[in-house]
């Protein structure tokens, strides 16, 4: 996560009247750069902006947005473009206003990881509103600006809260171009770091940390092309795509006559035979997404949404943005994936890990299995082996239970499988905290229901506990752990539980079973804590008894 802002000491004294002068001097830099006679002024600025923030950070805040204002004016005029020929005065004067700019945004990149959060933020928005004024300018966007900056990002040393919540909500959030860009610029960065593999492992987790920590936070992901309607660079296509869905449209329609002038120049005919006009209608259309610019395409954004996720997963990733990776990966990452298969592996991996971690993959595990067709043979297998002791104290314990439910919906299941699951959560809840004993019982019930051959499991006296039980609980394979030959003598224990809650439940074994099933949601969630104040503000109909003389002496030594 982005570090805490540090606060800074503030100066007194001559300090402030030293800062006066400074920034008076700095504005008449910046006025005398009216008359391009004036132009070795920005030297002077470049001088203030600098110099060590230890020394005075007001100066270089004052000093950034000085020249912010001067390099504007240029580009906006057009003193900043690319000269025709290189070797005329006037070029030379270009070139060397070019070669100051380059210094400036490059000062700008470093102040991103200042230890000053107020050089940092407005460093980022000087650097941002410098990208939207050069795209616009020469209608193209500007990634050679972008680029760096998102570099400079990644690779923070000190990204400190206020620049992280800066970057994401005022522009990578908040503008479908920005994290379009975004996206591409950070998948590539991972991607070539891979391959280099010229980075020590810190600086690659330091990587990892900062990019997971932005990508985690982006919810404007589009699911729609409709939704793409937020553009922080306004080019002339995009331009032309808002004024089209703002008549009405979807921002794919376009004017016949725009449409072909665009695709088949003047002649404007698509076809000269009737019959073939359907054919040629749809390579029309087919040549038109390929004309549109990626910005205003759902696939493109979906390509750099899936290109930036993998390659981050290819990075050696702490065991905690592994758990959240999993943890938010089946809702906030795979509907938004190209090709959901590309993370077969990923998954199949973290589901054969164990413990915790394979219960974090399951969910996505399931969307790939269900939705994607992905082939797990050993699944009930390894399903079976995640029962264990540990998974009734995780948190993560509800979520668990209610993917198993859905997973041994299927009435088509083998007895034999069913009941092998059934044993082993009833042996579980001999050990487990009320909260998980009872979700158990009801989940045994339904499991009862839904596949009435393992009914004989209740109705069988030969095994009355566990040195009798049949059942081999360390057996890993469900097929042969003849869980069908045992009996539920653990629920005929349970109904003798400490807490009445778990006693009661266990005895609808012993009563005729007239519900067809339990909703589940009723019993998830529960903790020591919500069963205690179940139990403080249950309503009771007699005071329990208790002692309330004070004995004269006490009758025991030590």
């Amino acid at each position: 996560m982005p570090q805490p802002a540090k606060k800074r000491k503030t100066s007194s004294g001559s300090g402030v009247v030293d800062f006066k002068e400074t920034r008076q001097k700095i504005r008449s830099l910046e006025a005398s750069l009216s008359d391009k006679t004036n132009l070795n002024n920005v030297v002077q600025l470049m001088e203030f902006i600098n110099s060590s923030n230890k020394v005075n950070a007001q100066v270089i805040h004052a000093a950034m947005h000085a020249l912010h204002r001067v390099f504007s004016r240029f580009l906006t005029n057009g003193d900043l473009d690319q000269p025709n020929d290189p070797s005329s005065a006037t070029a030379k004067v270009t070139l060397w206003l070019l070669g100051q700019f380059d210094k400036y945004v490059k000062r700008l990149r470093q102040l991103l990881s200042d230890d000053e959060p107020g050089l940092q933020v407005p460093a980022l928005k000087i650097l941002m509103t410098l990208v939207k004024t050069q795209s616009e300018h020469t209608n193209k966007m500007a990634n050679d600006q972008l680029q760096p900056i998102v570099f400079a990002m990644v690779w923070n040393k000190n990204l400190s809260a206020p620049l992280h919540k800066e970057w994401m909500e005022k522009y990578v959030n908040a503008y479908d171009d920005v994290r379009y860009h975004f996206y591409r610029h950070t998948a590539d960065i991972m991607t070539k770091t891979v391959e280099k593999n010229e980075k020590k492992k810190e600086e690659i987790r330091r990587l990892a940390h900062n990019v997971f920590s932005m990508i985690e936070g982006i919810t404007s992901m589009p699911t729609e092309s409709s939704e793409l309607d937020e553009f922080y660079i306004e080019l002339p296509e995009i331009k032309k795509y808002m004024a089209l869905k703002n008549k009405g449209g979807n921002g794919d329609d376009m004017e016949e006559e725009d449409e072909d002038a665009l695709l088949l120049g003047d002649s404007g005919l698509i076809s000269g035979e009737e019959e073939e006009e359907v054919d040629n209608k749809g390579k029309v259309s087919k040549k038109k997404d390929r004309k549109k610019t990626p910005v205003l395409q759902l696939d493109h954004h979906k390509r750099v949404f899936q290109s930036c996720w993998i390659a981050l997963l290819k990075l050696p990733l702490t065991e905690e943005i592994y758990k959240k990776t999993l943890l938010i990966l089946h809702k906030r990452i795979l509907p938004h994936l190209r090709e959901p298969r590309f993370l077969m592996d990923f998954l199949t991996d973290s589901y054969n890990v164990g413990g915790s971690v394979s219960l974090l993959a399951l969910n996505g595990l399931f969307i790939l299995i269900t939705e994607y067709n992905l082939d797990y043979p050993d699944f009930y297998r390894k399903l079976y082996t995640l029962l264990d002791r540990d998974v009734m104290h995780v948190k993560y314990r509800s979520r668990f239970f209610r993917l198993l439910d859905i997973f041994l919906s299927s009435t088509l299941l083998p007895a034999n499988l069913i009941a092998a699951f059934i044993k082993r959560l009833a042996r579980l809840s001999l050990a487990a905290p009320p909260a998980a004993s009872v979700i158990i019982i009801p989940f045994i019930y339904n499991l009862l229901r839904r596949h009435p051959i393992c009914m004989k499991l209740i109705h069988k006296n030969d095994a009355v506990g566990e040195k009798e039980d049949p059942y081999d609980f360390d057996e890993q394979n469900p097929y042969e752990t003849k869980a069908l030959d045992s009996s539920l003598w653990e629920l005929q224990t349970l109904s003798q539980h400490y807490y009445s809650n778990v006693s009661t439940l266990a005895k609808m074994f012993s009563e005729k079973f007239l519900k067809p099933k339990y909703n589940l949601e009723d019993f998830m969630d529960h903790t020591y804590s919500t069963f205690f104040k179940t139990e403080i503000e249950r309503k009771r109909k007699k005071e329990p008894a208790m002692a309330f003389e004070q004995p004269g002496s006490c009758e025991w030594t030590i």
